[in-house]
């Protein structure tokens, strides 16, 4: 992709989600206010008791989804693909992406019930991560992807893919997940080495 396009799709990206240069005047990225927005620390647990925090996803890409324990056989899928294109992708690169899945059922799904579900699903070297979460963190989601709560607990159908600084880039809906058109974007992204707006110079 090149960098015309990337920046075009920023703009949509933006427009979709309500982000943006306003929304980024108080210092926070995109991405930390989806997973850290409601509550103000700077960390989370994920079901392995691993932590996540902003210093983890510093200078990384990172690609979040969503899904819950009881979500129907698109999420599972789409989550299966997504684990399996994070193991696949170039060992240089592989180190530089970080792959969450969001809980969005907290009411059902407490974290043995998400830690089940998770090792059942991809195995315990499982290179996403799934994060539990909360009423607030919710709330946040959907805010964030402006997805109806009635459709819930069944979690959005969205993808989304961030830059180094944290900034929405791209989004992706709809079912089955065009893995090759993430990886190819991953890696396009990947070169932009100080976030979307600021690609890394030609090589001499």
């Amino acid at each position: 992709m090149t960098t015309t396009r990337l920046r075009c799709a920023l703009a949509l990206a933006a427009t979709v989600l309500g982000t943006g240069p306003s929304a980024a005047e108080d210092g926070a990225t995109d991405l930390g206010r989806l997973l850290w927005g409601h509550g103000g620390v700077e960390r989370r647990v994920d079901v392995h008791g691993r932590a996540v925090s902003a210093g983890d996803l510093t200078d990384r890409l990172a690609v979040v989804s969503f899904l819950s324990a009881g979500c129907t056989i698109l999420c599972v899928t789409r989550t299966m693909d997504l684990d399996r294109l994070a193991r696949d992708l170039p060992a240089g690169l592989r180190s530089r992406v970080v792959f969450l899945a969001i809980d969005t059922d907290p009411a059902a799904d407490d974290v043995a019930r998400l830690r089940t579900f998770a090792d059942d699903l991809l195995g315990p070297t499982a290179r996403l991560r799934v994060l539990p979460s909360d009423a607030e963190g919710t709330k946040v989601v959907l805010e964030t992807l402006r997805y109806p709560s009635a459709s819930l607990p069944e979690p959005p159908p969205t993808i989304l893919l961030f830059d180094r600084r944290g900034r929405i880039a791209m989004t992706y809906g709809g079912d089955p997940l065009d893995a090759p058109r993430l990886e190819r974007d991953i890696a396009a992204l990947d070169s932009f080495s100080d976030g979307l707006d600021r690609p890394a110079p030609p090589r001499p």
